[in-house]
């Protein structure tokens, strides 16, 4: 069964989060038990350091370090009247009383050999055992051992052997550099039900029950992620479904500011550039079939006419005839041009030339058809007598002939044409602005569209085509320059392109 968009975003979702609950669950519970582990050994040094401390500070006073180097007093004797006074407790096995070691009672009370002071025994504990304070934690008394001066064991369970040997904490009981006995604690051994096991295992218990709670708050967030997800590019691709089968005007309802959002924006534009694509595909078909229509209606014509003799045959209708093929040539050629360029780029042959050299030559060449139109044409060349550029010659001297055709065709006589050059850097702006007419704003925009007319009427009336600022602009985009057009000061158009010094395609 094949898993939809839905199924695969909940398990991707869900299994991550559970390797990552998981992954955490088994994080802790290590950490856990290596921290606790260690703060337990901590501890165990904690408490023996601070049980030889407690002796040693006994053994330290006066009266028991005299008792000790007269040999009046010893090691298990101070121990056993510190249990007896509490100083300290829960040792196992303490060390047998020696009664020829301990001055006899006075005033039925003790002498302590501690202290030295009378003490009167301790009176009995009428507690139950149940109501005693109970033992240090983690059978410290029964792990520790207790040596005198001549290693000789007086507290303790029997020491063990090999690594667990090894393993023992060891302190020595001194005072001012003597040592009077040594204090082993043996390692802890596997006790499940003491107080740190029960602690630790209820921590793992608790770290069970985070994870499944994690485990089933991050189903229904996959669920709902999911859901959510697969909602939106549903809606997508029933969106690129439409637009796939014909329907441009099918949109994406798009939501916040995502990539998934953003990919929806990317649809719509996508959606709109077809659409705006096929009507300019419709529209070019319809517009090329006119625009070929009319000189091959009129050659049609012509010729019907010379051969039901109702035109003479002569120079003025082969003229004619002339005329309408080198307006049918040149459409066709334009329109060549224009499918070429879509397809693999201009035909352009990228040569050193001069710009100023190019610019005088057209201008020349077009100088006396301005002057015959009634049309004067300057050329403003600056202080720029050279200019070596790297384009292709023929490309914008085609780009030129053009721009200037266009203004002695819509420039109104007695006018003006004026060309100019300049350099900025390594870009090279050349602009041809004219007198009036000028061209209405909302137009300047579609100027450079294929088939494009501002006067439909006036220009097939000059034998415009409608095509030649749109060769205008790929020649010039081909050169990776810029084309644009603008109001002249002198009431007319005025149209810069701008060129890199160094053009390539």
């Amino acid at each position: 069964m094949q898993l939809r968009l839905f199924h695969k975003l909940f398990f991707l979702v869900a299994l991550t989060a559970m390797i990552a609950s998981l992954a955490m669950a088994g994080v802790m519970s290590l950490n856990l038990s290596r921290g606790f582990a260690d703060y337990l050994d901590a501890r165990d040094v904690e408490m023996l350091d601070g049980l030889v401390t407690t002796i040693s500070t006994s053994l330290a006073t006066e009266e028991n370090r005299e008792a000790l180097e007269n040999g009046d007093l010893t090691l298990p004797d101070v121990i056993r009247n510190m249990l007896r006074t509490g100083q300290i407790r829960g040792l196992r096995n303490p060390p047998p009383r020696r009664g020829a070691d301990l001055p006899p009672p006075r005033n039925r009370a003790e002498i302590n050999p501690v202290t030295n002071a009378t003490d009167r025994p301790p009176p009995r504990d009428r507690r139950s055992r149940r109501d005693r304070p109970p033992p240090p934690p983690d059978n410290f008394g029964r792990r520790l051992l207790l040596f005198d001066a001549d290693d000789v064991q007086i507290i303790g369970p029997p020491p063990p052997k090999g690594d667990r040997r090894d393993k023992m904490i060891e302190r020595d009981i001194a005072v001012d550099g003597v040592v009077w006995g040594t204090a082993r604690l043996l390692p802890r051994g596997p006790s499940p039900d003491n107080v740190d096991a029960r602690f630790l295992r209820s921590q793992f218990i608790g770290s069970a029950i985070l994870t499944v709670v994690l485990l089933i708050l991050a189903g229904v967030a996959a669920f709902w992620f999911a859901r959510a997800g697969a909602k939106r590019l549903g809606d997508m691709q029933k969106a690129t479904d439409a637009i796939a089968h014909g329907d441009l005007d099918a949109r994406v309802t798009t939501k916040g500011s995502d990539e998934i959002a953003a990919m929806g924006e990317n649809i719509n534009t996508m959606a709109a550039s077809l659409a705006k694509l096929d009507s300019a595909r419709r529209r070019w078909l319809a517009e090329i079939g006119h625009e070929l229509r009319t000189p091959l209606t009129v050659l049609v014509g012509e010729l019907d006419a010379l051969k039901d003799g109702v035109r003479p045959v002569n120079m003025a209708a082969v003229q004619s005839l002339s005329d309408e093929a080198k307006l049918l040539s040149r459409l066709v050629e334009d329109l060549h041009f224009l499918a070429i360029s879509d397809l693999s780029g201009p035909p352009c042959q990228f040569d050193h030339t001069d710009a100023a050299v190019l610019i005088k030559n057209v201008a020349a060449r077009f100088a006396p058809q301005m002057k015959k139109a009634g049309l004067q044409l300057d050329v403003d060349l600056g202080a720029y007598k050279s200019m070596p550029v790297y384009w292709d010659n023929t490309r914008i001297e085609q780009l030129l002939g053009t721009l200037l055709t266009n203004s002695e065709r819509y420039t109104d006589a007695p006018g003006t044409v004026r060309m100019g050059l300049k350099r900025e850097d390594e870009i090279v702006s050349i602009t041809i602005e004219d007198s009036a007419p000028g061209v209405p704003a909302e137009h300047l925009p579609h100027l450079f569209e294929p088939l494009y007319r501002l006067d439909e009427a006036r220009n097939r009336a000059t034998g415009g085509s409608g095509l030649g600022l749109a060769v205008s602009k790929t020649i010039v985009r081909a050169h990776g320059g810029t084309i644009t057009a603008a109001p002249s000061p002198m009431g007319g158009l005025l149209v810069e392109v701008r060129l890199p010094t160094e053009s390539s395609v």
